[in-house]
């Protein structure tokens, strides 16, 4: 068994310790020392990195027989060696680790919901919470609760006790069951079981900034960012602003009905440049018709043509006796198929679409006068307008 010194020093980032045991692994080479402030993966919280001998150290694990093994790209040749823990990674585990312990409490006093898994990751972290829907309202009072507990600096203890003196700690949730357990006390407003790395105060951990929720596994999953992380967020946020408000001319304050007014007038210079497309296709389609052979089956791919164009075009050409117009067109990453025909005109648009929509991996329908359909293979589109034609003069 591995004594793991963080537990009770989680400030301590370098010291010296002899080399327990060199174990080669399938997992790679790995030190066993008698003792060590290098922390493991557990408990939602992500292992340590630094060096040993100013060798990487690539992962840390606690094994079943509590040894803590500290992968390493090679061994070290002295046995009394020089460690070194990644200062600024384990005050962010600290923080965030922490910064959950005062939010999943919070969310217990402000909306009665329990977290059931908590996450640390990368950019930011995530609890699981029994409860949902839970309120914008529930979420930002929880959200306060959170930040002043943070200002008012409580003591964050570690107390190591037997499972039979936890009781007196009126734990947040039940305790694992262990020969002795390691109880972390936010002092007046939270006691939980965890063997992660804390700091000595809750000023420490800095503010606590809710991300965002969602519904999840039938509770809600809330992501959330602490200390530096979140000070870096903001940092980020407030520079997105300025460079946004710089590029659409606009004061911060009136970014929301800048953006407004510019997405309204999007809209209606795409549905104008639509009018535009249509029309000038419209003008075009009774040149088309010199493409076909008996002035009566055109088969065609106009390029890069949406559906609704497709269709004007159809049901313009096909406004005049005795034609049968088959369209094809790719746009959006899909190929698009419309067929129309003439009033009065032998056949079938919605059959031929069913016929030749799986040679795009696609489906459709319509009436027999006119129908349309696609799918994304567009690859298909040229053999999908080929087989329609052959159906047709049949």
């Amino acid at each position: 068994m591995t004594e793991r010194l963080y537990l009770r020093d989680p400030y301590t980032i370098e010291f010296e310790v002899e080399i327990l045991e060199r174990l080669e692994t399938d997992e790679g080479r790995a030190l066993v020392f008698p003792r060590t402030y290098f922390y493991p993966e557990s408990g939602g919280q992500p292992y340590d990195l630094g060096s040993i001998e100013n060798i990487p150290v690539t992962r840390v694990i606690e094994t079943p027989e509590h040894k803590v093994l500290h992968f390493v790209e090679r061994f070290p040749e002295r046995e009394l060696v020089r460690c070194r823990i990644d200062g600024k990674r384990r005050r962010d585990h600290m923080q965030q680790h922490s910064g959950q312990h005062i939010l999943s409490a919070a969310f217990v006093k402000e909306a009665g919901a329990n977290t059931s898994s908590f996450h640390l990751g990368a950019a930011s972290s995530t609890i699981d919470l029994d409860r949902s829907p839970l309120t914008e309202e529930q979420i930002a009072l929880a959200e306060e609760a959170a930040n002043d507990a943070v200002r008012k600096a409580l003591p964050i203890r570690s107390h190591f006790v037997a499972p039979a003196d936890a009781r007196a700690f009126d734990l947040r949730k039940p305790a694992p069951e262990a020969e002795s357990l390691r109880i972390v006390e936010v002092e007046g407003f939270d006691n939980q079981a965890c063997c992660g790395t804390h700091p000595r105060s809750t000023a420490e951990v800095g503010p606590i900034v809710v991300r965002g929720s969602e519904r999840f596994k039938g509770g809600t999953r809330v992501e959330f960012l602490c200390g530096d992380r979140a000070l870096a967020d903001y940092r980020a946020t407030v520079s997105r602003i300025r460079s946004l408000a710089s590029v659409l001319s606009s004061a911060e304050a009136d970014l929301v009905p800048t953006a407004e007014k510019l997405q309204e007038e999007r809209k209606t210079m795409g549905k104008e440049l639509d009018r535009i497309r249509r029309e000038l296709l419209l003008l075009q389609v009774e040149d088309w018709m010199a493409e076909s052979a008996d002035g009566k089956l055109l088969v065609k791919q106009v390029p890069d043509a949406g559906p609704a164009e497709l269709r004007a075009a159809a049901t313009a050409l096909a406004g005049k006796p005795g034609r049968v117009v088959l369209l094809g067109s790719i746009e959006g990453g899909r190929a698009h198929l419309v067929f129309a025909c003439s009033e009065g005109v032998d056949g079938d648009m919605g059959a031929l679409l069913k016929a030749a929509a799986p040679e795009v991996d696609g489906r459709g329908g319509g009436s027999a006068r006119i129908a349309q359909g696609g799918g994304p293979r567009t690859e298909g589109l040229t053999a999908a307008l080929e087989r329609a034609a052959s159906l047709a003069q049949r």
